[in-house]
């Protein structure tokens, strides 16, 4: 990991129901899925689209997209790469700290997602919406004008009265 890229290797062992979060965009940076085994299926402004095994699901920056889903009959390994073009300072450990802390707190029963894995509680949701616009990622149901304007208000609320959405051990 540095100040412009990173990369993850994560299994999904299952087929996957839904997708892991809400389909979204980035201002300022790209994503690209590279299947080191199985199947899987993503969305790519609005299209869907199936990748295997060698393959790689390209993502670019500014174009709404879902993450590759588990749809093979056997475990899907592969590699997120994502670099950043416009570089926020601590963009990427925020953005990677906030992911890791909401998916171990709901595994532990800490916090409730909603079916795209984003914070139930209002104000921890606009807090999510803050922390991720910092780093140029949008959730896609709503237009960025909007998300910028929820962030900079109930989200810094949020921040002021002490919520929390990511594990200081993340930070």
């Amino acid at each position: 990991m540095s100040d412009t890229h990173f990369v993850l290797r994560y299994t999904m062992a299952e087929p996957s129901r839904a997708p892991d979060f809400a389909e979204h965009f980035h201002v300022g940076w790209h994503e690209e899925f590279k299947l080191l085994s199985g199947e899987g299926t993503y969305r790519l402004d609005g299209k869907a689209g199936t990748v295997k095994a060698g393959e790689t699901a390209v993502l670019p920056e500014r174009i709404r997209h879902v993450h590759p889903m588990n749809t093979g009959s056997g475990p899907m390994v592969m590699e997120q790469h994502a670099t950043v073009t416009d570089p926020a300072p601590g963009a990427i450990r925020e953005t990677l700290g906030f992911f890791f802390s909401i998916f171990e707190w709901d595994a532990a029963g800490k916090i409730a997602l909603d079916r795209l894995g984003l914070p139930r509680h209002p104000m921890k949701f606009a807090l999510a919406g803050r922390v991720l616009g910092r780093a140029g990622g949008y959730d896609a149901r709503l237009p960025k004008g909007a998300a910028d304007v929820a962030a900079a208000t109930v989200g810094r609320l949020a921040e002021m009265l002490g919520y929390e959405v990511i594990d200081p051990k993340w930070r």
